[in-house]
Parts: C-alpha cells; structure tokens; sequence
C-alpha cells in the first residue's frame, strides 16, 4: 500500500517586534536619615526621595506582544495565545499579534480559530501575502484544499518569490487530483528553491501518479543527493522501480529503507511483493509476516499473504488470512476489497 509522505510545512514566519526597553530598579544599600522633615518630599527611604518614587506602570500591548514572541520562540503555545491575546484585547488592530495568535493556533492544531485570526490580520492589512500563505496553511489542516488553492493565489499575486507557496499550492492540486497543475507548482517552487528535498519528494510522487515512473525515480534520486537518509524516498523510488519491473532494484531500496526505519510496516508489505514477483514465496511471507507484526490491522499484508499461501499450497492458511482481511476492510468501510477477498475464499472452498 503506498502512502503519501505528510506534507512538511515551512516554520510560519514570526512579525517583527519592537524592541522595548524595560527599566529595572536598583536597590540602594545606604542608611536613610530624617531630620524632623515638613513636607513629603524632604524624605529619603533607601535613598529614594518620595517624590521621585517610580510609579507602577501597566503592561502595554507592546509589553504583551513581546511575551507573545518570546513564548512562541520557545514552543510555549499556550503561553503565546494568552499573551497575545491580552494584545489584541489593548489594541484590537494590532496587525502583527493577530497573525503570531494564528501561527501559535496552527500549532496547537487548532486551525479553525487560527483562520479567524488571519481573517482579522487579512482586514487590517491585505496587502500581506504571508497572512494569506499562513491562512492556507490552517485551511490545508482543515482538508478545505479549494480554500489552499485561492490563498495561496493570493499569496503569489502578492509574492511570486516565496518557494513553499507554490508547494504548498501543489499539494493541495495534487490530492485534488490535478497531477499536472500539482508538477506545474512544484517546478515552480524548485526553480526558485532546487533544494529542497520534499517538494522533489511530493513532484516524484505526482509523476508516479501519472505513471512517469521514471520521471519519479530522477526526483526520488535528487532527494537523496539532499538527504541520504530519508527512507522515504527509498521507499518510492523502490515502488517506482517495480512499476517499471525493475523488482531486484526495488527490493534494493526497501532494503535501504528498512535499515533507516525497521519499524515501517508498508515497506515490508511493498517488499514482499517484490519478494513475491521473484518467485520468492517464502521470502514474501516473511515480510508480511513483519508487516503484521508491526501492523496487526493492515488488512493488505493479510490478503497479500493469503495469495502467496495459495501459490505455496497453503489452502487453509489462505483462507484464514483472506477472512482476516476480509474483516478488517469491512471495518474500514473498504467494502468492495472486502468482497474481493470473499470471493477468492468462495473459489478456494469449491
């Protein structure tokens, strides 16, 4: 089963804040004296004479956007909304803690409320493309990718530079199922940043979609100059290499693969089948066999098994994986590949 890698958003942007200066007070060790004073301000205490005391100062909007900043930098959300909040509440057009609330909402997944702060940051200042980039973020949270798509328009009418708008816009085409508008974005993006390793990532993708499988491997090849390490992309060029038959190469990458993550129930599973297609049952079920391990619920790698017991003579066996799998897919309203495996338990019982 093959799944596409989350979409890696860019860290959103944080307005510039004003420097503030705050004033501290300094204590005075020496020993105040009176001499019989008649008036107020002829008393010294600490040093300090009355008159000159400082006076309580009340926290700015400024004073709280700064806290704000400071909480965000370092992760603490919750902190961020409250000060921002007390922001907004002392100047209620205060443009710049509207969009931090946002980025502060976004990441505590609360991307409703985060598009109403950048709705309000949208009708202070329009003209700010990053509000409506950071809008489509929350909207993309929300599955609203029609929403992305107009966000990100007017992102790009504002700012035609910034790479991940375009990626970000690709993305939300592409699980639309607008593959060619998705590579279009994505070329885009990279011609503006060649190095980044995801949007290669989510263009070889699409082409797989398109069934460019060998467009595909050269943006799963240019990841990994990038990023040796990302087991995700071995695992889709090992994928793309099936698709072109090349299965002894596929099974190289999934090895690759499972070396950086051991734990990925959906390499095994590709694996097996590759494992499979050799001619190597006993190989393939032992992959699913990781598979399920790691997976008990993976209803393919029961169905996948169940047709590698078949070849290997294994009735019984096949039909007790077939049900299982047959189970699970109802479950999770896969009903038609439930029925599919009915159907080969039904030809195996005859």
């Amino acid at each position: 089963m093959l799944f596409i890698r989350q979409f890696l958003f860019p860290q959103l942007s944080i307005g510039v804040a004003k420097t503030l200066v705050i004033a501290t007070l300094t204590t005075f060790t020496t020993t105040a004296t009176i001499n019989q004073p008649s008036y107020a301000s002829d008393i010294n205490f600490l040093g300090i004479r009355l008159s000159q005391a400082p006076k309580v100062t009340t926290p700015t909007a400024e004073d709280f956007y700064n806290q704000g900043l400071d909480k965000l930098k370092k992760e603490d959300l919750q902190g961020a909304v409250a000060a921002f909040t007390q922001a907004i509440r002392l100047n209620p057009n205060y443009f710049n803690a509207y969009y931090n609330l946002g980025v502060a909402r976004i990441g505590l997944g609360d991307n409703k409320a985060a598009i109403e702060d950048f709705n309000q940051a949208v009708r202070i200042n329009s003209n700010d493309a990053n509000s409506y980039y950071s809008r489509g973020v929350a909207r993309m949270g929300l599955r609203d990718y029609k929403g992305v798509i107009e966000d990100c328009n007017q992102a790009i009418r504002l700012n035609p530079k910034n790479a991940y708008t375009y990626s970000i816009r690709g993305f939300a085409r592409m699980l639309l199922q607008d593959n060619k508008g998705a590579i279009e974005d994505y070329n885009q993006a990279l011609g503006i940043n060649p190095k980044d390793a995801d949007t290669y990532s989510n263009r070889g993708f699409a082409r797989m979609l398109l069934q460019d499988n060998k467009g595909a491997i050269e943006d799963f090849n240019q990841v990994l100059r990038i990023n040796p390490k990302d087991a995700q992309a071995y695992k889709l060029r090992g994928l793309a290499r099936i698709k072109l038959g090349d299965n002894k190469g596929g099974i190289e990458d999934f090895n690759q693969a499972l070396r950086i993550n051991p734990n990925d129930a959906d390499t095994y599973n590709n694996r097996g089948l590759a494992r499979i297609e050799l001619g190597d049952n006993k190989g393939g079920i032992e992959d699913y066999n990781q598979a399920l391990r790691i997976n008990p619920n993976f209803a393919q790698a029961y169905s996948n098994r169940g047709l590698a017991r078949i070849k290997l003579g294994d009735k019984q066996g096949a039909i007790t994986d077939l049900q299982q799998a047959a189970d699970i897919y109802k479950q999770q309203g896969r009903i038609q590949d439930a029925q599919e495996a009915l159907e080969r338990i039904s030809k195996l019982q005859k």
